[in-house]
This record gives structure tokens, sequence and C-alpha cells, in this order.
């Protein structure tokens, strides 16, 4: 059983919200989006947030004011776990109580949605093997299929899933961050 999670990674909650939008996306998928976009040096303000939130979900109605305000403590959160220890850092997806073939669809749309969002984003330098290798592992994960049948060992195998998931996020977003010193002019030789 996984600790519980802050309120603001609580995957019914998106759900209700999506329904509230009318929206026809998927929430794991949401949040993997705005992990890779993140990840790949990317900072968005609340309002532009909340628009590519609402286009990604594929919503027909705005998000009412708690739900904005869900959406922006998700992005925030995102950005404070991922720049910090990580060690609290956490991927959006149904809790333990879910079908396995839930979870695992949700994780197989999470790195579909960090493979979009990481993508977007253009590159001046060139991708560590490391990163490409992580890349490509969301790209084969993307593909699982789930298991109809709950099992101990579908559960152990799927959380080692979720956990490699989590520190490639973790790692991919700490090598792909501008440096300070990319923002700095060069230092004059003497």
């Amino acid at each position: 059983m996984m600790p519980a999670l802050p309120a603001v990674f609580e995957f019914d909650r998106y759900l209700d919200v999506f329904a509230d939008m009318a929206a026809s996306g998927s929430p794991a998928e949401l949040h993997g989006h705005l992990v890779g976009r993140l990840a790949a040096g990317t900072r968005f303000d609340h309002a532009t947030w909340l628009n590519l939130a609402s286009e990604l979900a594929e919503a027909t109605q705005s998000a009412n004011e708690a739900g904005k305000l869900l959406l922006i403590q998700l992005q925030d959160a995102s950005l404070a776990l991922l720049a910090g220890s990580g060690f609290e850092f956490t991927l959006l997806l149904p809790d333990d109580s879910q079908p396995m073939l839930l979870r695992s669809e949700a994780l197989g749309r999470w790195c579909q949605g960090f493979l979009g969002g990481f993508g977007l984003v253009p590159r001046e330098a060139a991708l560590t093997e490391e990163v490409e290798g992580v890349l490509a592992d969301f790209a084969a994960i993307a593909q699982i299929q789930g298991e109809e049948e709950d099992s101990d060992q579908a559960e152990s195998d799927f959380m080692e899933l979720v956990e490699y998931v989590r520190m490639a996020s973790l790692l991919v977003f700490s090598e792909c961050q501008p440096s300070e010193r990319d923002d700095q002019p060069p230092a004059a030789l003497h």
C-alpha cells in the first residue's frame, strides 16, 4: 500500500474536474504532458497553463473556480517537487484500490503525455544518452497493455514500473534544465 498522497495528487479529484469540464481526455495524460514540458525547461504562467490544460483535457466547458485552483496547484506542486529533493514527486495515477487494467492504462497515458509535452519544447543542445534511453523506455511503456487480472506479481511489477517512471522523470528534469551559466554572459579572460 502506497502512503497517502497530497490532496493535489488525488486522481479522483481530477476525474471530477474533467467531468465538470465535459472533458474526454485523461488526467494522467494531462499530468504527464505537464511534467514533460516542465522537464524540458518550459515554465507557464497560470493563465497559459489553464488554457493548455483545457485544450489537453479536450474540454467543452471551462473549469469552475475550484477546478481552476486544483489545476494551478497541480502545476505549482509538480514544479516544486521536481525541483526539490524528488522524494515527494509523484505521478497523477489512479490509486491502488483501482483495477490493475485501469492503472496500467493510466501509466501508459501518463508516459504518452510526457513524450508529447517534452517533444513540443525546442532543444538547442543534444540530449544525453540517458535522456534518450528514458524517452525510448517511456515510448515502450506508453504501449503498455494492462493485465485483466490483479495478482501480487502484477502489483509488484506495476509498482516497480511506476517507480522507474517517477525516477526517470526526475532524471530528465535535472538533465534538461537550462543552467544558470547559460543565462549569464561569458566571463572575461584576463
